[in-house]
């Protein structure tokens, strides 16, 4: 049930409660609301989160909220009513109701009830009765405005045709001296004065140069190598701490190659460069950032977040992406930052195919350095690691659902698994969300590593191609290489035996080194019939996906909206 737009928020007033005897601090349980339901004699049903109610033939039905703290009653009228006279109706005569019109159920009256306050059951009796007699003045109104001709007409709004939607900016708090390269985005974005949950980022496009300065070993130049979430943090409210997520995450190759001739291709390290953007390719809500304009920001909407009946509600993702040059082809990088607290990493080739026949088959693969440090501010140096895999045999899972969870201790390699699910966890045990229970710990804030491959690249053609050989790899954070492709050699020994000298993460900040790939098959839909050039087509996008999901760091639902 959607409300039209013409109304704000209608449903957070509530009636002045006389003073009862014996109130009930904090909550109205469903105890109370059965025992003031049958004080007034009424008729009434429990349906899925809400009591159907009939009192003296009126219907009406009663929400409870957020366990009990906010009540919701809303009653259908009779009638028909333009906004405009709804409108009316509330800015002469409504204080604690508002009339509302919904697309489907049509003009009804609401009232909420702040029961957090306190609330007894002779209270939720007055309430109930009071709104009823509302109920039938709120009638009254509509059928003598409706009578005398009132009934305002509502104006009428010619369509455009044939023009450009305009585009929008996103709603992104950016940092002045920052050459937008710092900014605050909150959600949901379309009400700025009641977000609940926010991003702070801080981003850079380092150059070859500035690269090589930190340890990385490109050639010399100013081309833009590096596409850099230098630090992302996340706010589950307005008044909790900003925590940290990400610190230093970015592309470190795109790999590419061939299956005939020994043709392959460093296409970061050795190739190209990230190009610059224009607005226009940016999508409804969307701007370029920085002088250089080599990242787009834009706003989108990712679907349905949840939905059970009427109760549901659209998610939203800030995300930043850049484009690629490498010759022929081009990559898309974007980083998509969830309003639950996710963060969603994506990589795609496009561009016109290196050969102009149909038995080029070859990878594209991108090598994604992921450096994290969960935690708020002074709290989030000490971070563990763990493997969570599901059991491959019945008699392993057992009848409880059983999880496996092995800690990682030490620098080390791990495999992707489809029968297991197998996910990257890095907790911060020293900080929780959710309290203790009588039947468990305090649950710690922690972030899953989830990947969804299209397949597992592995290249043996090769000697330095062994950094391909494994899905996960983990180091400390003050690990001296810096390059993914590089990665064979920290582990490994020169005849292939695994490196003595691994260190321990001794519960240190760590980095995640993750591969995602595409098999690329040329085909018609390339544009190479005619030849390979832009004049005659290009491959389209085709994602690698992975992905940081946040786990404990909520108390409920993040930004639930528990009315339809």
């Amino acid at each position: 049930m959607r409300l039209l737009p013409c109304f704000g928020v209608v449903f957070l007033l509530a009636f002045p409660l006389l003073a009862q005897a014996q109130p009930e601090s904090g909550t109205a349980s469903p105890q109370l609301i059965t025992n003031a339901l049958r004080g007034l004699n009424s008729k009434f049903n429990l349906v899925n989160d809400h009591y159907a109610v009939d009192i003296n033939d009126r219907a009406f039905t009663l929400y409870r909220l957020e366990q009990g703290q906010r009540l919701l009653l809303r009653a259908s009228v009779k009638g028909q009513a333009s906004l405009a006279t709804l409108n009316h109706y509330n800015e002469r005569f409504a204080v604690t109701t508002r009339a509302v019109r919904h697309e489907r159920a049509g003009v009804m009256l609401e009232v909420g009830v702040d029961a957090s306050i306190g609330l007894s059951e002779a209270g939720l009796k007055k309430t109930i009765s009071n709104f009823l007699r509302q109920v039938d003045s709120f009638e009254n109104y509509l059928a003598k405005a409706a009578a005398d001709g009132d009934n305002k007409k509502e104006p009428k709004i010619e369509p455009k045709v044939g023009t450009r939607p305009i585009r929008q900016q996103p709603p992104l708090q950016i940092n002045p001296n920052s050459d937008d390269r710092e900014f605050v985005v909150t959600f949901p974005t379309n009400d700025p004065q009641n977000w609940e949950t926010a991003w702070k980022v801080i981003w850079d496009m380092e150059s070859a140069s500035k690269a090589n300065e930190q340890g990385f070993k490109f050639g010399k130049g100013n081309a833009a190598k590096l596409f850099k979430i230098k630090q992302a943090y996340f706010k589950t409210n307005p008044k909790s701490p900003w925590v940290q997520v990400l610190d230093d995450a970015h592309p470190s190759e795109f790999y590419v190659p061939y299956y005939f001739k020994g043709t392959r291709f460093y296409d970061l390290k050795s190739v190209g460069g990230y190009t610059t953007l224009s607005a226009k390719e940016g999508g409804a809500i969307s701007q370029t950032l920085g002088k250089s304009r080599l990242v787009m920001a834009e706003l989108r909407d990712t679907g349905v977040a949840y939905k059970h009946g009427s109760i549901t509600r659209r998610s939203e993702e800030l995300t930043l992406w850049a484009n690629f040059g490498a010759a022929n082809y081009t990559y898309m990088v974007e980083y998509g930052f969830r309003d639950d607290g996710g963060i969603v990493f994506r990589h795609s080739p496009t561009g016109y195919n290196y050969y102009a026949h149909f038995d080029a088959s070859h990878m594209h693969g991108s090598f994604w350095r992921v450096g994290m440090k969960l935690g708020p501010e002074g709290n989030n140096t000490k971070n563990t690691v763990h493997v969570v895999s599901l059991p491959r045999s019945p008699k392993e899972q057992g009848d409880g659902g059983r999880i496996l969870i092995e800690d990682v201790t030490k620098e080390s390699f791990h495999d992707w698994s489809p029968e297991a699910f197998t996910r990257i966890r890095v907790t911060n045990s020293d900080y929780s969300v959710v309290p203790a229970a009588k039947d468990r710990p305090a649950l710690p804030i922690s972030y899953d590593l989830i990947t969804y491959p299209q397949g597992i690249a592995r290249h043996r053609r090769f000697k330095d191609e062994n950094f391909s050989l494994h899905d996960f790899w983990i180091t400390r954070h003050d690990c001296p290489e810096k390059m993914y492709v590089n990665l064979g050699n920290h582990f490994f020994t020169p005849n292939g035996q695994p490196n003595p000298r691994l260190a321990d993460l001794n519960q240190e900040n760590v980095v995640l080194w993750h591969s995602s790939a595409g098999l690329h098959v040329p085909r018609a839909e390339d544009g190479i019939v005619a030849g390979n050039s832009t004049a005659n087509g290009q491959a389209t996008v085709y994602w690698t996906v992975f992905e940081l999901r946040p786990r404990n760091m909520f108390l409920r639902t993040p930004i639930y909206r528990s009315l339809p």
